[in-house]
């Protein structure tokens, strides 16, 4: 498995730091219900990435963000911590592609924030504080391969994988924006775990076989996410035609993966994809 390089990533006084906001994909994931809250009930095998934004955090009297978004998840997160900060971001990871970009911003400022002010908590403290404010937060705070389940509050870091080799995926992105709350709307719940499904991703990763881990992948999302966008059809087609294995999309859409066996191979599938007209690179997943 490939590491990150340490959180601070450059640090010109204490009182300013960098950090990376890794995205995620989802090898799995089952809406199980609704939930009495009005969440939905999930379980889901998220992986961390490669691909991500880059947070600039500056002590502060007060918590800005230069994001413009008027329900700003890097704000809510600060505020959780009870510091001022001034925050930059700069965005890779695509808006409303499911990759949680928002979620991973968001946990690099719990996690910048903590450091920054030497505030002292845990991982698992800085992740039950971002389930408050989203639900992919959890997972994203603790980094590397995650059990997710609940609304996504509940999260266990499946330290087995750490060691093993990244895998190397291609993402590709149809252009379009999938609102979170219509794709959850328009799902029918299994209304059951299925054991089989968390066994079978268990033991593909720990084969490491890209044939067995592309047939293990499963969202409970995709279908009612195509209904809703054909773009996402098309682009699943073109990345399977152009030689990726297993693809699926990502959390609510509309960002794909396919795997690929290895990153020369991915760069050339990322490459066919972009001169048809895709945002599109290659990936491998990393422990934080």
């Amino acid at each position: 498995m490939a590491r990150t390089k340490p959180t601070v990533i450059s640090t010109t006084k204490i009182s300013k730091l960098k950090i990376n906001a890794y995205a995620k994909v989802n090898l799995t994931l089952e809406v199980l219900g609704k939930r009495a809250d009005g969440y939905h009930a999930l379980r889901s095998i998220v992986a961390m990435i490669s691909l991500h934004d880059e947070i600039t955090l500056e002590k502060a009297n007060e918590t800005t963000s230069d994001t413009g978004y008027p329900d700003d998840l890097c704000v809510k997160a600060a505020n959780l911590l009870q510091v001022g900060a001034k925050i930059s971001v700069k965005k890779m990871i695509p808006v409303g592609g499911g990759l949680g970009g928002g979620s991973a911003d968001a946990a690099a400022v719990l996690l910048g924030l903590n450091e920054l002010y030497a505030l002292g908590k845990t991982r698992e403290e800085l992740a039950a504080l971002g389930a408050k404010i989203g639900s992919d937060i959890p997972s994203l705070v603790l980094g590397g391969f995650v059990l997710m389940e609940g609304r996504g509050e509940i999260v266990t870091r499946l330290v087995e994988f750490d060691e093993k080799p990244p895998l190397y995926m291609v993402l590709a992105n149809p252009g379009v924006f999938c609102s979170t709350k219509e794709v959850y709307s328009a799902c029918k719940p299994s209304l059951r775990e299925d054991r089989e499904i968390l066994y079978n991703i268990k033991k593909s990763l720990e084969s490491g076989e890209i044939a067995k881990l592309a047939s293990a992948l499963m969202n409970d999302l995709e279908s009612p996410a195509k209904a809703l966008h054909p773009e996402i059809v098309k682009t699943m087609k073109a990345l399977k035609a152009a030689g990726a294995e297993g693809v699926l999309m990502s959390g609510s859409g509309s960002t794909v993966f396919g795997l690929v066996p290895n990153e020369c191979r991915g760069q050339e599938i990322a490459a066919l994809m972009n001169k048809a007209g895709y945002r599109s690179e290659c990936v491998h997943t990393i422990v934080r």
